[in-house]
Parts: C-alpha cells; sequence; structure tokens
C-alpha cells in the first residue's frame, strides 16, 4: 500500500460527502448498512494512498465522530452544489 499519494484532494482540505456512505461491518456499535456519512455531510480529508491502482482517501466527519475511507467521485469540493445550502 502505498500512502500520501498526491491525488485528487489533499489532506487538509475541507469536503462535503456526495453520496451515503454505509457499516461494512468496521464500526462495531452500528448496525451493517446503517447509514455514518449523508449526502451534504462536511468532513476533512486526512490522507490519501492509493491500493491496487485506485487512489482512496480516509475522511474525518467531527459532527458523526467518524472516519470512513471514501474514493474521490463520493465527495466534493466546499463551495460546489452541495454548499449552496
Amino acid at each position: 500500500m502505498e500512502r500520501r499519494f498526491t491525488g485528487e484532494f489533499s489532506p487538509g482540505e475541507p469536503i462535503r460527502a456526495a453520496a451515503v456512505i454505509r457499516n461494512d461491518g468496521m464500526y462495531p456499535h452500528k448496525d451493517i448498512g446503517e447509514p455514518l456519512v449523508h449526502p451534504g455531510d462536511a468532513g476533512v480529508v486526512r490522507e490519501s494512498w492509493r491500493f491496487l491502482g485506485e487512489v482512496y482517501y480516509t475522511v474525518e466527519f467531527v459532527a458523526r465522530s467518524v472516519f470512513v475511507i471514501m474514493r474521490g467521485h463520493e465527495m466534493a469540493r466546499m463551495g460546489t452544489a452541495f454548499d449552496a445550502a
């Protein structure tokens, strides 16, 4: 696994979720399939990395108290369509 890949999003960059992220079994006190992050939730990219040729991001959502792993198409930069509220 290669860490600190310079991808589309940078560590420390604020983002908005563009997709529902559900528990895949990694969060022990939540049901499998339970939503962890909803579209429009604000988060901060903590790191980017590559695995099997794909770019992944570790993203912290402070308001929901979760860290999740996301791909670029599941996120939007602040100031885009989800920031209209």
